[in-house]
């Protein structure tokens, strides 16, 4: 019998397996998924399992305290300083985004001289406010105020949040008369934050500084990540278990889980506690919907817009412009909102040795509706020809050096990877406190939540926390 069993595919479920395995508990993690495999297409292309860029690394931040925590160090996967940490690129503007103030206000001031000086009282504005945001990520993580003392701290952050209020309708009224640098913004929202409608959170800030916060790279992408952490529920003498299926949950004082492996043999593994994330397909089999009552679900409940559709290309270093950042936000139209075809998020994966190819990975992502139509087949390969005819205005020598592009396989491994990136949620904030956080309890004293989309606030330092808080509320070290 285990301690706990984890049910997940994603980052968060398994920082909640690893962090609960490294405080005693034993456990057993189930991915229905391939995780643990990287994508490699053609033999010589690796890409990254999602797009979203890689925060937290720097002195006391969310990633580095949780290596810190689990004992593992920065030389298990290369990590980079990305600078500029991205780029955001317009018909008639691109802009790199540093990670030192200085050189970021004056690249926004080159691109947008008539807004020199909003756009330098803006990032003092940013720098004050993603360190106090920060602060109250690490005093608490689960954002949302829940004790007495919890309450008195957040009355000590309201002067800040009026004050941002305030800040936030100069800001629109900017973006309201310049296209241009409004598409700038929500571009590096889209690039950031799980969640659309974000500018009205003071956590946007958060975003907004991520440069300055430092944006890494890993040799491996995020999948080096992921296995450090399998290695460490392995070596705790936990159970993992990859492209398996959970066929029915039994709810008890024990929790009792059948799974069919890979080789199609069930088994019954029983544990004292259960998490599961918010991702999780096959949530009728935890939760009947006709008993669930929660108040908070019910006045605000989290809802998917977007589902990030990616295609990967095997391409010559040539077709790409000089000094190209691994991460770079593609906008076509200013006129156009910013999910109606008319963002692309690039991610340039390169090989692990630059200098002895001349090949390089580029992913290119964009957001579609959840429906079934978009989601076809049919209308998934003209979007995917959709997006190479979209680049040639920014990329014009890109088409002509493709060496690999499948996109059935691309199709594929989108569809596959829904339950481990992270699709654009949206969710009301909270009317007291004005923050998007969702508790990771149940109505079940031994089940557990953990996800992006309980912490959408944060992005993807949020999606570690989560995983943090729903260990913890197994192992009891944090409250």
């Amino acid at each position: 019998m285990y301690g706990l069993i984890v049910i997940g595919d994603d980052l968060s479920s398994h920082v909640a397996a690893a962090v609960a395995s490294r405080h005693g508990i034993n456990t057993a993690m189930l991915s229905e998924s391939e995780m643990g495999e990287e994508i490699n297409l053609s033999g010589d292309f690796i890409f990254n399992i999602d797009p979203t860029p890689v925060t937290g690394l720097g002195t006391n931040q969310t990633l580095l305290s949780l290596l810190a925590e689990l004992d593992i160090t920065p030389g298990e996967w290369e990590s980079l300083l990305l600078n500029p940490a991205y780029q955001v690129i317009l018909p008639e503007h691109r802009l790199d985004f540093f990670n030192d103030k200085e050189s970021l206000v004056k690249e926004m001031v080159r691109e947008f001289p008539q807004l020199a000086r909003e756009i330098k009282s803006f990032y003092d504005t940013v720098e004050k406010n993603s360190a106090i945001i920060d602060k109250w990520l690490q005093d608490h993580p689960v954002i949302q105020p829940k004790t007495i003392k919890d309450y008195f701290d957040y009355l000590k952050l309201t002067p800040y949040l009026i004050k941002y209020k305030y800040d936030n309708i100069e800001l629109k009224r900017i973006m309201f008369r310049n296209a241009s640098f409004k598409k700038v913004m929500e571009a590096q929202q889209a690039l950031l934050s799980f969640k659309i409608k974000n500018q009205d959170s003071i956590f946007s800030h958060f975003h907004y500084s991520a440069p300055l916060r430092g944006v890494y790279y890993f040799s491996q992408g995020k999948q080096g990540f992921l296995n450090s952490l399998i290695k460490k529920i392995e070596s705790s003498n936990g159970l993992y278990l990859n492209n398996c299926e959970v066929l029915s949950i039994k709810k008890d004082k024990l929790i009792e889980v059948t799974v069919m492996d890979k080789n199609g043999v069930a088994s019954k593994i029983e544990a004292e506690n259960l998490i599961v994330s918010t991702k999780w397909q096959n949530m009728h089999l935890l939760i009947e919907r006709k008993k669930k009552i929660n108040f908070d679900d019910l006045i605000r409940p989290v809802k998917v817009s977007y589902y990030p559709f990616t295609i990967h290309l095997g391409i010559r270093q040539k077709s790409l412009p000089e000094k190209m950042a691994r991460h770079v936000a593609v906008v076509s139209d200013v006129n156009k909102k910013i999910y109606d075809d008319n963002l692309i998020i690039l991610e340039l994966s390169a090989p692990e040795d630059e200098k002895t190819t001349s090949k390089s990975s580029l992913s290119a992502t964009v957001f579609l509706p959840d429906d079934q139509i978009t989601w076809s087949k049919e209308n998934l390969t003209a979007n995917a020809r959709s997006i190479i005819e979209r680049l040639e205005y920014f990329l014009p020598f890109l088409k002509e050096n493709i060496e690999f592009f499948d996109i059935k396989e691309s199709i594929n491994i989108s569809q596959k990877q829904r339950a481990v990136v992270n699709p654009k949620y949206q969710l009301k904030n909270s009317f007291i406190s004005g923050f998007a956080a969702k508790s990771n309890k149940t109505r079940f004293s031994n089940i557990y939540f953990t996800g992006a989309s309980l912490l959408t606030d944060a992005g993807f330092e949020g999606e570690i926390i989560s995983g943090m808080n729903a260990a913890a509320l197994v192992t009891g070290k944090r409250k």
